[in-house]
């Protein structure tokens, strides 16, 4: 009989801790060094990428709902996003209601879209094979671009903000947009609703076990149809709010869906299909990277008098880096979980 040494004795598990204790201790220095040059800026790109990594959060939290439970590939995700900026600005500029009202408003026509898309298209399709459900879906991503560019045209359009967000609160290095802290208020507060519904409720349970074995969790009384279709709802939503505060900090365009919903897919990737966890601390993870690589390599350049370290461009290929990263050392991701579309 083969001997295998224990976990914490093997050589191999050995090296690879003291390579990601190396690995760490190297990020820190960088960012150290970034600090301390340019402490403002570094705070700046600190907070920024966290806005940023919220709004891929709450963009992949839906697409993972949908793909890791339902095993459907929505590529229309990234319109209900768009969707969900444009309708703010018709709530907030067309009708002259409030932002307050468009936080509260949008999210739900999102998610009631959600439910006539997942009820006349997607519902055919969760015993397909996921390329069909990504071309019917991309066939309807197109459709609904295409809808916006009729109803508001093509131009970028932006709302105000509301009054007791529009100012700055001072970080003594800097000052930070309070929309900026309100984004990350909202998106936090979501993510543990989401995280708590799915993972600590009955309800998300009977979801689980329909994904898993749905004649048996029908044969125990549950209505599968009707939570999936709860579950499509609380996906778009999700998409539909992420679209209400990025269109409400950065004005909204016809192609936001199409640049998001990539990163949405490469933050689901990293973070493993089917983890919520996982697209929480992958979408975190990549939008820190975005904003602060840049800055890290610029100051090191400082540091170290080479100006070929900072690269430029690089914040825009960062995600797809720690995706390569990550899959070529956890194929599933960061937290993936096996048997997920296999």
């Amino acid at each position: 009989m083969e001997y295998k040494l224990p976990r914490t004795l093997d050589p191999s598990n050995t090296q690879w801790s003291r390579n990601a204790l190396v690995f760490w201790a190297v990020l820190l220095v960088l960012l150290a060094n970034a600090f301390a040059l340019r402490p403002g800026l570094f705070v700046d790109q600190l907070v920024g990428g966290l806005v940023y990594g919220f709004i891929l959060v709450l963009l992949a939290l839906g697409l993972s709902i949908i793909l890791g439970l339902l095993g459907v590939v929505n590529f229309a995700h990234g319109a209900l996003f768009m969707l969900g900026a444009y309708l703010t600005f018709q709530v907030v500029v067309g009708w002259g209601l409030s932002f307050w009202v468009a936080l509260v408003v949008v999210p739900v026509l999102v998610g009631v879209l959600g439910i006539v898309i997942e009820r006349t298209i997607l519902y055919r399709l969760y015993d397909e094979t996921p390329l069909i459900g990504l071309l019917a879906t991309f066939g309807l991503a197109l459709m609904l671009n295409e809808a916006t560019r009729a109803i508001w045209g093509a131009s970028p359009l932006s709302v105000p903000k509301p009054a007791v967000l529009s100012s700055s609160i001072d970080l003594v290095v800097t000052n930070v947009a309070q929309f900026r802290l309100f984004t990350v208020v909202v998106s936090i507060l979501i993510v543990a609703s989401v995280y708590v519904l799915i993972e600590r409720t009955d309800f998300g349970l009977s979801v689980r076990a329909g994904v898993l074995d749905r004649e048996m969790a029908e044969l125990v009384g549950v209505n599968i149809p009707i939570r999936f279709v709860l579950m499509f709802f609380l996906g778009a939503a999700t998409a539909g709010l992420g679209g209400v505060l990025r269109g409400t900090e950065l004005g909204m365009d016809i192609g936001m869906g199409d640049q998001f919903i990539i990163l949405a897919f490469v933050v689901v990737v990293v973070g493993g299909i089917g983890s919520l966890f996982g697209s929480v601390v992958s979408g975190l993870l990549i939008g820190e990277a975005v904003f602060l690589t840049p800055l890290v390599l610029e100051t090191l350049a400082i540091r170290t008098t080479i100006d070929a370290v900072a690269i430029p461009g690089i914040g825009g290929l960062m995600p797809y880096l720690v995706m390569i990263a990550v899959l070529l050392v956890r194929p599933r991701g960061l937290f993936g979980q096996e048997g997920f579309l296999e």
